[in-house]
């Protein structure tokens, strides 16, 4: 399954999640997301945008883009949308008269306090959204779309599924190929170097930054938490810990492995 496939089950999900939730609608606004991507917009769109652009999905089943005329073709080929809005001269004017004909009582924006998969909108654009609804009604209409992002994001599709059983077994393989390289006498960088060579052959991403990924611990003289690797060595009556997480088809693993190596005797 591709990911335009992927897209619109997560926005089929998403109509039934907002008549769940008894919102109608949700609006995800965006801009120059190569350098300030929301985290919502992968699900939805898994598309960059440069202008100002406006992703809506009404719980009718409406899934309308306001989006710059450059960037609309790329919103089209998902074939994910029912409305593409492009303009030319600012998104106020076509955002307005879209909101005036759908009429929203509620509407819910990416913001949250307490979830950063659902927080999104910097305060700089949530000002400019702020400016392009003013004297509407619309301004005073605006609520968190924390629950509706956390409810999309929780509940994966069948596809997502298979997806993040895949990350989880070649997870496991590299174990397994640790498990097999491994001596007494290796520091914790030499045991990471080996696993990045190992991703790097299959071609795979990493869960979290790679400079602490995997986190090797060993011995008592490691560092707690989340360090990176350093040149503490493995030594016999030590254990080894591992946490590793790759990205395979944009999803993620994240498992942790201990074991012991025997001491003489």
């Amino acid at each position: 399954m591709d990911n335009k496939q992927l897209i619109q089950e997560k926005l089929t999900q998403a109509v039934a999640i907002l008549n769940e939730l008894n919102v109608d609608a949700w609006l995800t606004f965006v801009r120059e997301t190569s350098l300030s991507p929301d985290p919502a917009l992968e699900l939805i769109a898994g598309v960059d945008v440069t202008w100002q652009s406006a992703f809506i999905v009404t719980r009718d089943g409406e899934r309308i883009a306001v989006i710059g005329r450059f960037d609309a073709e790329n919103v089209e080929q998902l074939g994910a949308y029912t409305e593409i809005i492009p303009y030319d001269e600012g998104i106020s004017q076509p955002l307005r008269e879209l909101l005036a004909r759908l009429d929203p009582q509620t509407i819910a924006i990416n913001y949250s306090e307490n979830d950063v998969a659902a927080d999104g909108l910097s305060h700089g654009l949530s000002l400019a959204l702020q400016n392009h609804l003013a004297g509407t009604p619309y301004a005073d209409r605006l609520i968190s779309a924390e629950r509706i992002i956390a409810a999309l994001r929780g509940r994966k599709t069948p596809a997502e599924v298979e997806r993040m059983r895949q990350a989880i077994a070649v997870t496991e393989e590299l174990f397994d190929e640790v498990e097999a390289f491994v001596r007494p006498g290796m520091t914790q960088r030499e045991i990471a170097g080996f696993v990045h060579g190992r991703i790097a052959d299959r071609n795979l991403g990493y869960a979290w930054p790679q400079p602490f990924n995997p986190i090797v611990t060993c011995g008592p003289d490691s560092a707690v938490g989340h360090a990176g690797p350093g040149d503490v060595a493995l030594q016999k009556g030590h254990t080894l810990h591992l946490d590793l997480g790759v990205k395979k088809d944009d999803y993620c693993s994240d498992i942790q492995r201990m074991w012991y190596v025997l001491e003489d005797g």
